[in-house]
């Protein structure tokens, strides 16, 4: 899935390449392009005034002159991005300010390695920690950024980090950490790289299989509802892709790709009368363990699973254009 990139995160990107001649020069820009309005002691830096000295409200981190490696530089970045900023400052806390530096933040993460945002994830929260209206705007940022399906920034490899440290706080107590705890078991499951967990599964015509009996080098889980108008859309963009239809194709030996439309919840009427391509196995849950035991984190529908053929997990909950493209390049259509 492609994240679009501000023009800060674009910055970000400058900031942390540049020569050690030229930081003093970008760091000035930056906060230049980030507070240019905020001059008059309203804002990120905070300046005299005839009656106060407002107190900085945001100081981003100014990376050592000596640094020059890329990727130093980007480590020492994310790793003290939230250093200069103020608790104090309940307004500034609940603002679209904080909310953007969020999002610059996560957007900062991609260019070090895991073992350094996942610390930086936790040392944010963390320090959050120190005031209770801060740690609670950042536990919803995760939410609505990392979290939530329409964020075009989710990220279950972060949040994953997030909710670690949010079920590890002694800041909250046993009834706090319900929903966390459990969407941290949820987000656990079925990881790339994961055997993906079984289930049985029943056609129109009655016939009961297993989805780890299925034979094919790659297979697809389709969790999806026949009132869903998302889960219709990506039905017919299946249905008129060629590379899934490519893939499809039943051919002596062993088939490419098997696309396994399951339905999860009750209603048999409605599913019975939906219409699914041809290229696609049609099933329901008929036993329902799918949802009772929670086998998969089915936070909306549709979702998708891309398997390969040992039925280990490669693409998880991921947009059918994403699973189409790493077909396109990781397969042979022909």
């Amino acid at each position: 899935m492609t994240r679009p990139r501000s023009f800060k995160k674009d910055l970000i990107l400058l900031l942390l390449s540049v020569t050690t001649t030229s930081v003093l020069v970008l760091l000035l820009c930056v906060g230049l392009i980030v507070g240019c309005d905020y001059v008059r002691g309203n804002g990120f830096g905070g300046t005299q005034t005839n009656d106060s000295l407002h107190i900085p409200r945001y100081i981003r981190p100014e990376i050592p002159r000596m640094m020059i490696n890329p990727q130093e530089r980007a480590i020492y970045y994310v790793s003290h991005y939230w250093d200069g900023y103020a608790l104090c400052d309940t307004a500034f806390v609940r603002s679209d300010d904080t909310e953007q530096l969020y999002a610059d933040f996560i957007g900062a993460l991609q260019y070090v390695k895991p073992e350094t945002w996942s610390v930086a994830l936790k040392k944010m929260m963390i320090r959050m920690e120190a005031d209770s209206t801060a740690y609670a705007r950042f536990c919803m940022l995760g939410d609505k950024y990392l979290y939530d399906h329409n964020s075009p920034m989710r990220n279950e490899d972060y949040y994953i980090s997030v909710l670690e440290q949010i079920t590890e706080s002694k800041k909250l107590g046993k009834w706090d950490k319900i929903e966390p705890l459990d969407r941290l078991r949820q987000a656990r499951k079925n990881r790339p790289g994961m055997k993906a967990a079984n289930f049985t599964y029943v056609t129109p015509d009655g016939k009961t299989a297993r989805m780890s009996q299925l034979k094919a080098k790659h297979t697809l889980l389709f969790f999806n509802d026949p009132d869903c108008e998302e889960c219709k859309r990506v039905k017919k963009y299946i249905a008129a892709s060629s590379v899934f239809s490519s893939l499809t194709e039943k051919r002596t030996g062993r088939q490419k790709l098997v696309i396994l439309a399951i339905y999860p919840d009750e209603d048999i009427a409605s599913w019975k009368c939906a219409d699914y391509p041809r290229c696609m196995v049609n099933a329901r849950d008929a036993a329902h363990t799918i949802t009772d035991l929670k086998l998969y984190n089915l936070i909306t529908l549709p979702c998708l699973y891309l398997l390969d053929e040992d039925k280990q997990v490669i693409l998880k909950d991921e947009r059918v254009e994403f699973i189409e493209e790493w077909l396109r390049s990781n397969t042979q259509t022909n």
